[in-house]
């Protein structure tokens, strides 16, 4: 393990998938997931079909991001209230930037956050591609954080 783990090329691949995600996950579960990632990666890599360690490892561990990414937002969908509460910021000031919005902008941030939908059934609920869906959430989120100052 340590011989991978001192490894520039495996640093290099791990840190480059992992400053995608510093943002949005902690520091700690980030380092957690690297070394769980890279100890299962060690143990279940078989050369004998073609892809180095370093192609492999990089797919794992971008899947071991994503994962921890969907398991947080069913974390947010139940704290971000709570969160906006402890900022001092009422329910109602939440309601009123949610107002603001256009309503197809409100209606995709609804699908995705409070019904868990992905963006392929956003797209397909709304009759447009799952790629539009990201585009207009993208921009729900912004018109949001510019409406609230925090």
């Amino acid at each position: 393990f340590e011989e991978y783990w001192n490894s520039s090329d495996v640093q290099n691949i791990m840190n480059k998938v992992a400053n995608r995600y510093k943002n949005a996950i902690d520091f700690d579960d980030i380092e957690s997931i690297k070394m769980q990632t890279l100890w299962k990666c060690i143990d279940k890599y078989d050369p004998t079909r073609g892809t180095k360690f370093t192609s492999y490892l990089y797919q794992q561990i971008t899947f071991a991001f994503k994962n921890k990414l969907k398991k947080k937002r069913i974390e947010f969908n139940n704290e971000s209230l709570e969160k906006v509460d402890t900022r001092n910021k009422s329910r109602m000031e939440v309601f009123d930037i949610l107002t603001g919005l256009d309503p197809e902008l409100r209606d995709v941030l609804d699908k995705r956050f409070y019904h868990n939908m992905t963006m392929v059934e956003i797209g397909k609920s709304n009759g447009y591609s799952r790629e539009t869906a990201r585009r207009r959430l993208k921009k729900a989120i912004k018109m949001c954080q510019k409406n609230c100052v925090v």
